[in-house]
């Protein structure tokens, strides 16, 4: 990649919180309310910490987390008391250990981390991976400087393999047999329309979804040991974040769970994929009560095959 648009992507992300209009401080300000229907909409996104509560004192370090080092409040709250925000973007970080919010922060670009390997337990990087111009490079050096597991959250970009149904396998079996029969130019049609996507933010970086075939053939590439996934739906509606978490008080709300209801009843029945995952990748075995507290909240736990030849 051109080191120019580098820099220039690098340089404008470091300045994105910088010009913040009245509006934008009112809108991130209430991201502590905690009874808002927006805090309830992320608050779901952090299911993986609360699968490790039983190990507090574990240590955190949060990628991406320029507003306020909000993830790093969130995860102290479920009880860790060892967590570090970074951002490449300084700004609001110093404004919350000003106020007393964060303890410390660090500014970090996330494709060349500052921290010597395996120096925290955990990496959490949640609706952050997206913004990199380079995220796989970010995802090494998130697994470089964890010693235990790095967390992604983030817009699902697997058509078929985030969730495991009937309509799915049958679209994959059809593939394969196009492919196998000398139709492969249909499959590249279906792949052509499927796959067009041109999403660049204004940072002038693309905007990457996860996919969790990649993530597993990045830990299998590194020999690592297991995934741990979930998918999730969502739904914004603008102005959620001055709305209450109440169905009887806000009509916006009842919006917002009643059509997440019916995504996750037409993912259920193989008519449609997360729209949103949760993925996990440990970098050793996974131990027993972790696996017992992802599974008991519905997640998929992959055990990868070791590499037979180092």
């Amino acid at each position: 990649m051109d080191n120019v648009i580098l820099e220039k992507s690098y340089c404008n992300q470091s300045k994105i919180f910088s010009g913040d209009s009245d509006y934008e401080k009112r809108l991130t300000a209430s991201w502590f309310d905690e009874t808002t229907a927006d805090f309830w909409l992320h608050n779901r996104m952090y299911e993986a910490v609360d699968c490790l509560k039983h190990d507090t004192s574990a240590s955190w370090v949060t990628v991406g987390d320029g507003r306020w080092g909000l993830d790093s409040i969130r995860i102290k709250k479920r009880g860790f008391q060892n967590v570090l925000p970074t951002d490449i973007c300084e700004t609001l970080l110093l404004e919350s250990k000003q106020k007393g919010l964060i303890d410390d922060y660090s500014v970090e670009n996330a494709e060349k981390l500052s921290f010597a390997d395996e120096s925290f337990d955990y990496v959490f990087c949640k609706e952050s991976y997206h913004h990199f111009p380079r995220p796989y490079m970010a995802l090494y050096e998130m697994l470089r400087v964890s010693s235990k597991a790095v967390f992604l959250v983030e817009p699902n970009d697997d058509p078929l393999v985030a969730t495991v149904n009937v309509k799915n396998f049958l679209k994959y079996k059809l593939k394969a047999f196009l492919s196998r029969n000398g139709f492969g130019h249909f499959q590249l049609f279906y792949l052509k329309n499927k796959f067009q996507n041109y999403d660049y933010e204004s940072s002038g970086n693309y905007v990457y979804s996860l996919s969790l075939r990649e993530m597993q053939k990045m830990a299998q590439g590194l020999n690592f040991s297991t995934i741990v996934y979930k998918g999730y739906n969502t739904h914004y509606i603008k102005g959620c974040e001055f709305e209450l978490a109440d169905e009887n008080k806000s009509k916006i709300f009842k919006e917002i769970k009643d059509t997440i209801s019916f995504q996750d009843k037409r993912c259920h029945l193989g008519l449609s994929v997360y729209s949103g995952i949760m993925i996990g990748i440990y970098k050793e075995e996974i131990d027993l009560r972790s696996k017992f507290e992802f599974e008991k909240r519905g997640w998929s736990v992959l055990n990868l095959p070791k590499n037979p030849y180092l």
